[in-house]
């Protein structure tokens, strides 16, 4: 069970949040409150000018126009939460592996319904609609004429042209917190702003032969890291969830498995989330990722449920309603997120990936396709979210011959994350005080997806992300247990066994970084080998 501390009062302090100086609100513990509040008159968290590359400013937005604004609303006891995450990822703790159901996460954690029945009404004072409030009380959704939003958080709202992603707005100056919601509100989003991209391309070469596309299978996969299929455990029971913004054609799917011999008995169910259309099939990127997606944690999984949570574009807005629905559903075990861009801090999406790892949830994400010039990628780099780096593989007659780094694998420091304590005491780190991406690796170069009737040769760290989640859900059923945040898992065991468990990968480099024995930023630490990580005690 949960360790409960002593509640009483918090005493004024300060801190340095985004780079000034925030005086802190006293909250009153015992009403519940305990996370960090920014005090009136200073830039709330998430609602900082975002920098993203690309995009042209159209002027100021017209006063009557609409706008849509997300508040994050603070967990209670959000030390504690904390604490109880590590605790999870820790075998000396008495809640190692003990996660929290959705009921005991809202009961301890989550906003009350008093606490969002007071924002709402702040809001709807101030001029705004609520349009809609998340299952889990964490997120609040209002819309209100620009000049309104302006006025009430003291900022300044453009249009701007993203290009093919069409025209957004976004705050130009940081919005300001009102008193009325300091004791509440986490963060604000005052943005609708594309910020990620698919980086997964169509490659032309053919070979080495395995697929008819002259891409790696499935079973190349599975043969050449030991995935716990070959061993009878193939994610039966077990759930796996992809966000994406772009579904898959059913017929697709059946001709790609018919085509390999592999029985599905797992569901594949669709979600839409924030307008995402269900059914619809984009041309270009985001179609041969869903089907990547699918088709790779179907592939090595059989046996598993997918589920694709389509959103309609890949905006801040989305993908954290995205992460906040799965988190609220509490299905899935394990979140692919093939998707990457500039990083940034987002206190929404960490607040869906802390309620995720506590309910034994763990996020997986490409590191990026353009190897060390494009820094560090967001999500990946976030250090609740395991970064799944890109290789090579040599694989003949059934045999694993060869694993080195792909030149495009994304590897950098992050400017953003402090490093995080398992990375800590790894002597070949390119940092040792921030976050180093990627975690682990797989194969990026190059697999079959069959799409819109064929099959197409695709490369990228897209295809190791999936990789990855599929051997997650494997992992769950043999061990009998969700992992949720597996990254302290990952890199203890790593410390325990060393390459018993992994295969280091000492070729290749992706630009400034080149692959070495021991963790580097092409690989990380190196590709796991299934089995062997389902079968150590230690992991």
């Amino acid at each position: 069970m949960i360790n409960t501390p002593m509640l009483g009062k918090a005493s004024q302090h300060h801190v340095i949040l985004a780079g000034l100086t925030l005086a802190i609100i006293a909250i009153n513990r015992a009403q519940g409150q305990d996370e960090t509040a920014v005090a009136s008159g200073n830039p709330v968290v998430g609602a900082e000018v975002l920098q993203v590359p690309g995009v042209k400013d159209l002027g100021r937005r017209g006063s009557s126009t609409p706008v849509e604004v997300v508040v994050t609303l603070r967990f209670n006891h959000a030390d504690e939460l904390h604490r109880l995450v590590h605790q999870q990822s820790d075998p000396s703790s008495p809640n190692y592996h003990w996660y929290v159901t959705l009921a005991e996460f809202a009961e301890r954690f989550g906003p009350t319904t008093e606490q969002v029945d007071r924002v709402n009404s702040e809001l709807q004072k101030a001029g705004f609609q609520v349009t809609e409030t998340s299952t889990n009380r964490l997120l609040i959704h209002a819309t209100a004429p620009s000049g309104i939003v302006e006025n009430y958080f003291k900022t300044e709202i453009h249009t701007v042209d993203q290009g093919e992603d069409g025209e957004a707005y976004m705050n130009v100056k940081p919005a300001l917190l009102p008193d009325a919601l300091v004791p509440f509100v986490k963060s604000v989003h005052v943005d609708n702003l594309v910020v990620a991209k698919v980086g997964v391309h169509r490659d032309s070469i053919t070979g080495p032969i395995q697929g008819p596309d002259g891409g790696y299978t499935p079973v190349a996969v599975s043969d050449s890291f030991d995935f716990p299929v070959r061993h009878s455990h193939d994610g039966s029971g077990h759930t796996a969830a992809i966000i994406i913004d772009s579904d898959v054609g059913d017929s697709d799917l059946g001709s790609f498995f018919s085509f390999f011999s592999i029985t599905r008995s797992g569901t594949i169910t669709r979600e839409s989330v924030n307008g995402g259309q269900i059914g619809i099939i984009k041309t270009g990127p985001s179609a041969d990722e869903c089907a990547l997606d699918t088709e790779t944690i179907g592939g090595l999984a059989p046996g598993a449920n997918i589920i694709i949570y389509i959103i309609p574009q890949l905006s801040t807005t989305a993908i954290n309603d995205a992460a906040n629905t799965i988190v609220s559903e509490d299905t899935a075990e394990a979140v692919n997120m093939s998707f990457g861009g500039s990083e940034f801090k987002d206190p929404t999406f960490e607040s869906a990936l802390l309620e995720g790892n506590a309910e034994g949830i763990t996020f997986v994400a490409s590191s990026g396709d353009i190897g060390s010039a494009g820094g560090a990628s967001w999500p990946a780099v976030e250090p609740h979210v395991l970064a799944l780096g890109g290789t090579v593989i040599t694989y003949s007659n059934g045999v694993y011959v060869h694993n080195e780094a792909w030149s495009g694998s994304g590897g950098a420091v992050s400017k953003v994350f402090s490093i995080p304590s398992y990375q800590k005491g790894f002597s070949r780190l390119a940092s040792k005080t921030k976050r180093n991406v990627p975690d682990v690796a797989f194969p990026a170069y190059y697999t079959d997806t069959f799409i819109g009737g064929r099959f197409v040769g695709l490369e990228g760290t897209s295809w190791s992300s999936p990789i990855y989640v599929a051997l997650q859900v494997e992992i769950n059923e043999a061990k009998g247990s969700r992992f949720g945040w597996v990254n302290p898992n990952i890199y203890r065991v790593f410390r325990s066994s060393g390459y018993t468990d992994f295969y280091d990968v000492t070729n290749g480099s992706n630009g400034k970084y080149k692959a070495k024995v021991g963790y580097d930023n092409v690989t990380g630490i190196g590709s796991p080998i299934g089995e062997a990580l389902a079968t150590d005690p230690n992991f």
